[in-house]
């Protein structure tokens, strides 16, 4: 945006999609892995990287675009071939304008889809090896229940709309804005779902973002109407 063409063989190039982004017909380059790099806000175990890459491929598609469409996308993101990564970007006729999927792609229909950096790439900080540290997972299953009910004060009006990766109906849990964390959190879920926490995983996340065990609830901007998405899985 910011440009106005004014020859039509620039306009050529792009096409309105159905979400009435334009469409970089032009401005397709190939599919890019090296190069590019991150760094975890804290060292990230090769378990918690999975955990995480898993979290947004289970949930985007909930949000917009097709599904063949996020497949095709997971799998060339998941390929260490990089010839293999293209002929499927291909193949799906994805458009990627830059060459780097975590600035945006296309596809045919105009779709945009974003992919986090966290999944095309490891960070320069990835922990690597059987022995990592379990603390974090192992934060809410410490607390006490018990104690956690009996002492909890909410204040009214702070409600979280939580859908279930089980059931396709919402749980509304009421929470306190100066103390709860995504740790309280999960206690609360367990406690209103009848849920045994130390059986299963559960993780929060909101637009391909996943939250760890010690995000202040509210430092997470969620508008009315919106919901916080939780996926639910078994212990291995």
């Amino acid at each position: 945006m910011g440009c106005c063409f004014s020859r039509n063989d620039d306009d050529s190039l792009r096409q309105e999609g159905s979400d009435g982004n334009p469409i970089p017909r032009g401005g397709n380059r190939p599919l890019i892995k090296k190069g590019i790099t991150w760094t975890a806000d804290s060292p990230i175990t090769v378990h918690n990287l999975k955990r995480q890459r898993d979290a947004f491929w289970d949930t985007a598609p909930s949000y917009e675009g097709r599904l063949e469409i996020w497949q095709a996308l997971r799998c060339a993101c998941e390929s260490e071939d990089l010839t293999l990564s293209q002929a499927i970007i291909d193949s799906a006729n994805i458009t990627i304008p830059t060459g780097n999927l975590s600035d945006g792609c296309y596809d045919e229909l105009g779709n945009r889809y974003v992919i986090p950096i966290y999944c095309i790439v490891d960070p320069a900080n990835l922990v690597t090896g059987n022995n990592y540290d379990e603390g974090t997972s192992q934060h809410a299953e410490n607390l006490d229940t018990k104690l956690f009910a009996e002492q909890e004060t909410v204040s009214s009006g702070h409600t979280f709309t939580i859908r279930l990766s089980t059931s396709t109906r919402d749980v509304n849990i009421n929470y306190n804005p100066k103390f709860d964390t995504i740790a309280t959190l999960k206690v609360k879920l367990c406690l209103n779902q009848n849920i045994d926490i130390k059986r299963y995983n559960i993780r929060f996340f909101f637009l391909g973002r996943m939250f760890d065990d010690k995000t202040q609830l509210c430092d997470i901007s969620i508008d009315d109407g919106q919901i916080l998405q939780t996926f639910i899985s078994e212990k291995i």
